[in-house]
């Protein structure tokens, strides 16, 4: 189990972070198309990640972050059945410490559709649990993520009525162990990058963002 102070460190150094680049790479619309597509910034923002967070410390951790994409498959891509756009792994090294993997639907605020939404949570939720789907919404200053449960309950094509959470938010449930499906994740040990490249193929997400929180020595 995390103490506070690590668990508050790695909470507001990822949630900061993914939070930063959306809001850099959200664009407006040119004669009513996006200056940049939802699916750039996904692809734009796993990059960065590992860019930016990839042998960086938080407390007695140190982020190791590997992202991969897999390339543009057409209409029928086995990423359109599972609903999937990001494939969130994230493992923390120590005594209480965990593998999990999460499937993740992105969407521009200005995009949203609740029924298209719903059925990409029916999808993702048909090869793991509830705990384990999820979407994020880009907004101008970052992300807002929405658990399936609260997708369900969507009224209208907006986050009007619900209460989503902060990507740091959503971090701490992730530490906390609410949030992330254990059966997806893929194990400390062994090649990571060569694991990574095959859970990839297994998903057949668009975009795979692998986080390993290692203990210090």
């Amino acid at each position: 189990m995390l103490d506070d102070k690590n668990r508050r460190l790695i909470m507001d150094r990822l949630g900061g972070a993914v939070d930063a680049l959306v809001a850099d790479l959200y664009s407006g619309k040119t004669d009513g198309v996006s200056v940049v597509q939802e699916a750039e910034i996904t692809s734009r923002l796993c990059q960065r990640l590992e860019d930016k967070l990839d042998n960086s410390p938080a407390g007695d951790y140190v982020f190791r972050v590997i992202a991969q994409s897999l390339p543009d498959r057409g209409p029928n891509s086995m990423e359109k059945l599972f609903g999937a756009d990001i494939f969130l792994s994230i493992s923390l090294d120590g005594p209480g410490g965990f593998d999990k993997g999460i499937f993740i639907q992105a969407k521009y605020d200005r995009n949203i559709d609740r029924n298209e939404l719903k059925g990409a949570c029916r999808r993702m939720e048909a090869i793991a649990d509830r705990q384990g789907v999820y979407v994020w919404v880009y907004e101008p200053n970052g992300v807002k993520v929405l658990s399936s449960h609260q997708v369900r309950q969507m009224k209208h094509n907006s986050l009007a009525g619900i209460q989503p959470r902060t990507t740091t938010g959503f971090t701490g449930r992730i530490l906390d162990c609410y949030a992330g499906s254990r059966a997806w994740g893929i194990p400390s040990t062994g090649n990571r990058r060569k694991m990574v490249a095959e859970r990839l193929r297994e998903v057949r997400a668009s975009n795979l963002l692998d986080i390993k929180l290692k203990k210090m020595d």
